[in-house]
């Protein structure tokens, strides 16, 4: 039905397109791997700033309670 060349035609169709299928898949799973580290590092950021955070404010409380002060937590802020 088909001759050689028509077979050897759609081999190499063939080919092109598992070529352009893998190197689509290829670069997504590298943009995808790409946006996870940097959603990572922003997660590790946002987690370092909280701790230190709290850290200031345990620093704060500890001051105000150690020269007998009375925190109030609403205002944030040390009364006599």
């Amino acid at each position: 039905m088909f001759g050689r060349g028509t077979w050897v035609k759609i081999g190499v169709g063939l080919a092109v397109l598992a070529g352009l299928a893998w190197s689509h898949t290829a670069a997504y799973r590298a943009g995808r791997t790409a946006e996870q580290a940097r959603i990572v590092e922003r997660i590790t950021q946002e987690n370092d700033d909280a701790a230190e955070n709290a850290e200031d404010w345990r620093t704060e409380y500890r001051r105000c309670v150690a020269s007998g002060g009375l925190y109030d937590f609403e205002s944030g802020s040390c009364g006599p």
